[in-house]
């Protein structure tokens, strides 16, 4: 490397404050789990509300950036930049915090995150919702508490 180009290199170095910035800034709070019991008794517009912010939670740990920027309507769950192995994350982490099974193929699949948060509102509902199956099929969430059946 010739006397040019260390300057350029360092002096591009000094000018930065803090070269721990962009760690810094890059850290996403851990998404609060939302509590089973109230989700089961509150109305399915809170549940919604509810289910929506610990995705967007867990959504912006896993992507991070700040859970306000994403679009839970608008892009298909790949094209957020969810893939296999931070999906498999997604997967693991929902199921384990709200006791269902989630399909990880479906997952990834998604036409929306909020095709995620429905379906994960109407299985956290009422033991007599609407939204809940057998967790077999092709369904995105299962009803089925983990490790009953």
């Amino acid at each position: 490397m010739d006397l040019t180009t260390k300057n350029w290199v360092f002096d591009d170095l000094d000018d930065l404050d803090d070269l721990d910035y962009e760690f810094a800034r890059d850290h996403v709070a851990e998404p609060e789990p939302p509590d089973l019991a109230h989700l089961a008794a509150c109305d399915p517009a809170e549940r919604t509300r509810l289910v929506d912010a610990y995705v967007r939670g867990e959504l912006a740990r896993v992507l991070r950036v700040p859970p306000d920027t994403i679009d839970t309507v608008g892009r298909p769950m790949n094209s957020l930049g969810i893939g296999s192995i931070n999906g498999l994350e997604l997967q693991r982490r929902m199921e384990a915090v709200l006791r269902v099974d989630v399909n990880l193929n479906r997952l990834l699949r998604a036409n929306s995150a909020a095709e995620l948060i429905d379906c994960l509102a109407g299985q956290l509902g009422p033991a007599d919702s609407l939204h809940k199956h057998d967790g077999r099929g092709d369904h995105l969430v299962a009803h089925d508490v983990l490790g009953t059946t």
